[in-house]
């Protein structure tokens, strides 16, 4: 096995959003559903990225889509835990970025999970790779640390 990075603190990151667990997150067990805490940490990006005036599948900017993403556990998060999503850039090239997040847990400063997710900017009509318009990377450098 690979030695993997601990839990990082909240300082770790840039911007937080709140997030709220549902009773169907959780299994027969009470244990919250892998495929849960990747959709708590897109929504969390999302609603970042939208704040950011990004994501508009109705216009005609450029949007992101994920290429890859990956999640490292740590502590159990469950209904009706409310966790916050932190959210940091830690890679910006010509057409994609790297997003990291970690979820912490109420009033705790470790992390209980961490998620990465590559996005790659697209045309809206046609899908295909462009090069991020700086609008859109100016407010995705607002994400990195100084």
């Amino acid at each position: 096995m690979t030695d993997r990075e601990p839990p990082r603190s909240r300082d770790a990151y840039v911007a937080f959003q709140p997030i709220q667990t549902r009773w169907n997150d959780n299994d027969q067990f009470g244990h919250m559903y892998n495929v849960t805490y990747y959709e708590l940490f897109d929504e969390a990006m999302n609603r970042c990225l939208r704040a950011l005036g990004m994501l508009d599948h109705h216009g005609g900017d450029p949007i992101q889509v994920v290429v890859e993403n990956g999640c490292t556990y740590f502590r159990e998060v469950a209904y009706p835990d409310q966790p916050v999503i932190g959210l940091r850039v830690t890679g910006l090239g010509s057409s994609s970025c790297r997003i990291e997040m970690g979820m912490f847990r109420d009033g705790e400063h470790s992390e209980a999970a961490r998620a990465h997710f590559i996005l790659v900017t697209v045309d809206n009509a046609t899908h295909r790779p462009v090069p991020t318009p700086e609008a859109q990377r100016d407010g995705l450098k607002t994400l990195m640390q100084p």
